[in-house]
């Protein structure tokens, strides 16, 4: 059986949140959807309610129905379940923390507060968080670096932390590879055993040459499978055919995260329909989705990667 940080490698999916025409939560098309990533042998498990999972759009009870639901599926399928939260405050965190004890949750992903980036922050501050939510529960918890400068841990306080006994995991998507490339050699200098999962979309197969143990992508919504095919050579440093996984999916990433980023979602959830796996492709205001026209690009793209054709269309 492999230990509980081991559990925490591989490729993992924030999987979105399906809406139905009214704009509630879509029971049964997040059921069918987590089911379906779930059941792929190149996927170790779910994110909940993250980002992509429009987490700050959602109520807290609507996090938990779904935290529920993508859990129980986890489970069923031996995958792991990574619920993610955004507390504001180490009251606030460790009431969550407390809740998600009692359901079925494997990990959990913390956003940092906004306090880490008012200003100048003492380090010891990000450190104390964790040292007192780590008292509070023996849920392995999982740091995520946003892509949001002021937020970000160097990579001494990244060590500090990992040394906590259950923080199991680090999402690290700063999209800076120099600051990437810093963690994970400092980490390897510790010999930490926190696993490092690559959020960089921008330089996946890289991750791997550099130490990743894994990815936790929302890209990973869409292609899942070859997503998976480009972990599974990276984990086992063919980095070659990692890379050549990661051009044949590079126009498909850049129409998904195209500008407006906020979009994402949209485009991810058109494919998921076009797919069959959700039923529709609503999202929350203050999104406002994509045009008729943009969905079109986007479906003719992914047919084109379905048939084995999307690198050629991607060079003409």
């Amino acid at each position: 059986m492999p230990s509980l940080h081991e559990r925490f490698s591989g490729l993992f999916i924030p999987h979105v949140t399906p809406f139905d025409r009214s704009g509630a939560i879509d029971v049964e098309s997040l059921n069918r959807l987590t089911a379906y990533f779930a059941s792929l042998p190149g996927v170790a498990g779910l994110v909940s309610c993250a980002r992509i999972g429009e987490s700050p759009v959602l109520s807290i009870e609507e996090k938990r129905r779904v935290y529920e639901i993508s859990g129980k599926v986890a489970r069923e399928a031996g995958k792991v379940h990574i619920a993610t939260i955004a507390p504001q405050s180490t009251d606030e965190a460790v009431a969550l923390l407390r809740d998600l004890e009692n359901i079925p949750v494997d990990g959990v992903m913390i956003f940092p507060p906004l306090l880490f980036a008012w200003g100048k922050v003492d380090p010891n501050l990000k450190v104390r968080f964790f040292e007192d939510l780590a008292r509070e529960t023996k849920l392995p918890i999982v740091l995520f670096q946003i892509p949001v400068k002021s937020f970000y841990y160097d990579p001494a306080t990244i060590c500090r932390i990992a040394g906590l006994e259950n923080v199991v995991a680090f999402k690290e998507a700063s999209f800076d590879i120099n600051l990437f490339r810093d963690t994970i050699q400092a980490l390897e200098r510790d010999k930490a055993e926190m696993r490092v999962l690559t959020g960089n979309d921008r330089f996946v197969a890289e991750s791997y040459e550099m130490g990743a143990d894994g990815a936790l992508i929302g890209v990973a919504n869409v292609a899942t499978e070859k997503w998976g095919a480009l972990d599974l050579a990276g984990r086992a440093g063919n980095f070659d055919q990692a890379a050549a996984i990661q051009n044949e999916l590079e126009a498909l990433k850049e129409l998904v995260f195209s500008e407006p980023i906020v979009e994402a979602v949209a485009r991810i959830k058109v494919v998921l329909q076009h797919e069959g796996l959700i039923e529709t492709t609503l999202v929350r205001r203050p999104q406002l989705g994509i045009s008729d026209s943009e969905k079109k690009q986007l479906i003719d793209n992914y047919n084109l990667l379905k048939n084995n054709k999307f690198r050629a269309a991607a060079n003409q």
